[in-house]
């Protein structure tokens, strides 16, 4: 008997690591930001098991704004969709203290640093 509870005491830790790993494992959304080099159009990249929608609103200190699909494809089990941000947008987003993707059933947060790395020296390079 005690050696039953002293199986159980070493197994349940285990347990639950695993389940920490398994829920690491299906991660969400991913969304990446770019630049296209041939045509200097800022996009992001929208990852994610399900749909693909026409549009996307992007929320950046309260002010609301639309951008449009460009592309989508498939990459296993996961959609890639492509958004192009046009430049009054992509603008807001890098002057913004708090952006959020919104797609139907999702909010995702993206970070300042995010956008600033992705965006700046793009925009830095076209001033000079």
């Amino acid at each position: 008997m005690r050696g039953i509870v002293a199986a159980l005491v070493l197994i349940t830790p285990l347990l639950g690591a695993f389940e920490v790993f398994a829920a690491g494992a299906t991660a969400g959304p991913r969304v990446v930001l770019g630049v296209d080099v041939k045509t200097g159009q800022r996009y992001l990249q929208l990852s994610d098991r399900g749909p693909v929608f026409p549009t996307a609103d992007v929320t950046c200190d309260g002010n609301r704004r639309t951008v449009a699909l460009t592309r989508s494809a498939n990459a296993g089990d996961r959609t890639v969709a492509t958004y192009a941000v046009p430049p009054k947008v992509s603008a807001l987003m890098l002057r913004s203290a708090e952006c959020r993707l919104m797609v139907p059933g999702r909010e995702i947060a993206l970070s300042r640093q995010q956008i600033r790395s992705a965006w700046s020296t793009q925009s830095q390079a076209q001033k000079h």
